[in-house]
């Protein structure tokens, strides 16, 4: 079965641009397969209320696309660690739930076949196909594909993504439209306000002295020294707290962090941990840089020495300096 499974998986190449003998870096390799996994999820759900059995039984018992999406989730079938190529593909064999009986089979190996080729192969810069897609989805059907796909493809300058066939040959490099990407991601889905209302500011002021607090109430800022209106929301990034899912790091120190605005991507730098993140939004970019540093304690702080690298103990050293204490809210 397990090579059936790799005919009919679509390929994932990580190039590494800027890396040691283009090694891959772990971070990478995590915010790639769960952005394409879940740009996959998304794809399931909404193909899944399309059809009309299927959504009058998920209006009966809601829990239904779950099985679904569990009978569906993708495994990586073949991997090759030199070059980091992935073939991936979910279980479609006939043991699986019997609530639609083989129909649920037939409708599963379908709509696979058709998110690879219509949506990891598509050519996204194309009239025609733009035109396929936004008659076949809505806006935010789009976006809930689209977003999380084009997101693990990055701003191109770290890495690239190649699509391989079944005999690691090159077909496509997976690109971001620049063009045609307000097609896919509209660019009023990135703010739920008016942003008319409301600007970024940079200043420095001289405010009145309250204790160890500030008040920026008007009456207690003598003079303002500098003002500049920030084009994008590239304010400071020193996180002190850093939270993803129900786990917060609390640091030793304020984490010096640069953040860039380049090609309609943020980007949040931090040397010393040699992260590097990208994302449409300010609150995206965040996000990104709190899973990544979530990854690196996952992968090297509670792993043992003996299972690491050099660098990767070096690594260690720097996040268990850095953190003071680790609260899990679950």
């Amino acid at each position: 079965m397990i090579e059936k499974l790799k005919d009919i998986a679509f390929r994932i190449h990580i190039e590494p641009l800027k890396t040691v003998e283009n090694a891959t870096k772990v971070e990478t390799v995590i915010k790639v397969l769960s952005d394409i996994y879940q740009s996959y999820n998304n794809y399931l759900e909404i193909e899944f209320i399309r059809n009309v059995k299927f959504r009058e039984a998920y209006e009966s018992n809601n829990k239904v696309i779950e099985t679904i999406k569990e009978d569906l989730a993708l495994l990586i079938v073949d991997l090759n660690f030199g070059s980091f190529e992935a073939a991936l593909a979910p279980d479609l064999s006939d043991q699986q739930t019997e609530i639609f009986n083989n129909e649920v089979l037939d409708w599963e190996i379908d709509t696979f076949k058709e998110f690879k080729d219509d949506i990891i192969h598509g050519d996204y810069e194309n009239d025609h196909y733009i035109k396929k897609i936004t008659e076949k989805y809505n806006e935010t059907e789009r976006e809930k594909i689209f977003k999380p796909l084009f997101s693990s493809i990055g701003n191109g300058k770290n890495y690239r993504i190649n699509i391989n066939d079944k005999n690691h040959t090159f077909v496509k490099a997976l690109i971001q439209p620049k063009s045609t990407k307000p097609y896919y991601i509209p660019k009023n889905s990135k703010n739920n306000f008016d942003n008319s209302e409301f600007t970024t500011v940079h200043f420095f002021a001289k405010v009145k002295k309250l204790g160890d607090t500030l008040d920026l109430n008007k009456k207690n800022i003598s003079e303002v020294l500098f003002l500049e209106k920030l084009e994008h929301d590239t304010y400071p990034f020193k996180p002190e707290i850093i939270k993803f899912q129900e786990t917060i790091f609390v640091l030793n120190r304020n984490l010096d962090c640069t953040i860039d605005y380049e090609e309609d991507n943020y980007i949040i730098k931090n040397e010393e941990l040699d992260i590097v993140v990208w994302g449409d939004s300010r609150k995206e970019v965040e996000e990104a840089f709190c899973f990544s540093f979530y990854s690196i304690y996952q992968n090297y702080c509670i792993e043992v020495n003996s299972n690491l690298s050099d660098e990767a103990i070096l690594l260690k050293e720097k996040m268990y300096s850095l953190i003071k204490n680790v609260i899990n809210e679950a």
